[in-house]
């Protein structure tokens, strides 16, 4: 269907347009008075974002049209883009927000806003589809694939995308005419990114496994020696790969974010650390292309893995060392990986190892949060409560409770406050009894009755400890001291 010619005044669909490219013809055409006129006839209301990644107009404009809501989502937006890396039952429930105009949290169910790789502040077009557009239909629109996270080139021009800044309460349109100037070839590595990007976007191949991909990943690190041979990852040296490799598009914006992630430090770890969390598929395709160019190159490596077979290794059949015998033997009475990292002082990222290594079940808490026990969270850690209990009474993660916790940096400060405020009160308090003990009559002698909390307060609240210690004693009653 190249494009759909619709009833009740409505402008013609074009192939591959947005629906905010569609909707803004709509207004621009349109006989009323204003743009809040035109949506809340059309609409039901003017307070929508247009330019939304999940639109939740969609069912309206599909009731004004007669244009099935399906084929608007599949066609005319980005959506099927997060479908390949998303759990089935998760991806339907977003269709269902968006048939049903209720997508306030879906960029929290997506995992978007912890991924912090925000909805883009532009709009991007083909210089070359713009003469084209004009051409054939009279105008320029809005293409869906120039618009995916990361995408900077066109596919089918090979051109360098231009981008125009989005107008929140306004609707625009692409530039109508361009100049040769703006025809600027795209460098190789956007164009990769691009056809992958769009490859996703249009394809219907089944659901990508982050746990598969994440094995994936490690056994192609191992061939090009980023990984040991227990396929532990040189995360120093991969980051350091994938800066080179994407530094030509590195101030795309989307590509951006995803690298300055945790300062720095959570791309990519965290596809390895956390494989079976949801991530944003921009994360997984700058790995992909990368390791493997396309997804039909990472297929084919998957096929030739997984004819391989497979070698076990018994425990008794290499020497383990004390720390991961504790591990495992916490693992096999049935402790969790938080509580067999304690007792044994490895990394919970080691033991995990060791119960894969051992074919130990892993008893996996839930990582995703709907709001409501967002917010939930969120008053628990106002009111102070440690992670760990809120993660039990929550039954999820240590690590979701700090995600969300990270979500709320004035909430991390007035709990780093309120921590270093106890901490204070609890040396203070050591101290002072201390001190009514007439023996301790010298500051030596205070240190040497509560070391531990006169080395606090000197580190961490000196000024306090210097005004209620006892003045300092003059030299003369030092005592001889000999020197060495």
């Amino acid at each position: 269907m190249d494009w759909v010619r619709l009833s009740h005044n409505c402008p013609e669909l074009f192939e591959d347009e947005t629906i905010y490219s569609w909707l803004s013809r709509w207004i621009f055409d349109s006989a009323y008075p204003s743009i809040g006129a035109m949506l809340s006839h059309l609409l039901g209301t003017r307070n929508k974002q247009l330019d939304s990644t999940f639109p939740s107009y969609v069912k309206a404009l599909s009731d004004a049209s007669g244009i099935d809501a399906k084929i608007l989502i599949n066609q005319h937006t980005i959506v099927p883009y997060f479908k390949h890396f998303c759990d089935p039952k998760l991806f339907e429930e977003v269709l269902n927000d968006i048939y049903n105009g209720n997508t306030q949290t879906t960029h929290s169910k997506m995992s978007i806003t912890a991924g912090r790789i925000n909805e883009s502040k532009w709009l991007n077009y083909c210089p070359q589809c713009v003469d084209e557009d004009v051409k054939e239909y009279g105008i320029a629109y809005w293409h869906v694939n120039h618009q995916l996270p990361g995408v900077s080139a066109c596919v089918k021009h090979n051109l360098k995308l231009k981008e125009v800044i989005k107008c929140r309460r306004a609707t625009i349109k692409p530039p109508q005419k361009v100049s040769e100037d703006e025809y600027i070839y795209a460098n190789q590595v956007s164009l990769e990114l691009a056809n992958i990007s769009l490859v996703l976007l249009n394809d219907e191949a089944p659901k990508l496994d982050g746990e598969v991909l994440s094995g994936l990943y490690r056994h192609k690190l191992l061939s090009m020696g980023l990984a040991s041979s227990c396929l532990s990852i040189h995360q120093a040296e991969l980051r350091q790969l994938l800066d080179r490799y994407w530094r030509p598009i590195m101030d795309v914006e989307a590509i951006k974010s995803t690298f300055e992630l945790g300062r720095s430090r959570s791309y990519p770890a965290s596809l390895f650390y956390h494989p079976e969390s949801h991530h944003h598929p921009l994360k997984h395709l700058l790995m992909i292309v990368m390791l493997f160019g396309t997804l039909d190159e990472l297929y084919t490596f998957q096929l030739r893995i997984s004819t391989k077979p497979k070698k076990t290794i018994e425990p008794s059949k290499f020497n383990m060392h004390k720390e991961t015998k504790l591990a495992l033997k916490a693992l096999q009475h049935g402790e969790s990986l938080r509580q067999a990292s304690y007792f044994s002082g490895l990394s919970i990222v080691k033991v995990k190892q060791i119960a894969v290594i051992n074919g130990i079940a892993i008893e996996r808490r839930e990582q995703r949060l709907f709001e409501k026990d967002r917010e939930l969270i969120l008053k628990k850690l106002k009111r102070y409560e440690p992670t760990q209990k809120i993660a039990k009474a929550m039954i999820c993660s240590v690590g979701a409770v700090e995600q969300v916790l990270s979500q709320h940096p004035e909430v991390v400060e007035q709990r780093k406050t309120e921590r270093f405020t106890r901490k204070s009160i609890y040396h203070r308090a050591k101290l002072i009894i201390a001190m009514r003990d007439k023996a301790n009559n010298t500051r030596g002698e205070i240190q040497k009755a509560v070391r531990t909390h006169y080395t606090w307060l000197f580190r961490y609240d000196k000024a306090w400890l210097y005004q209620k210690l006892p003045p300092k004693q003059p030299a003369k009653y030092w005592g001889n001291r000999s020197k060495k």
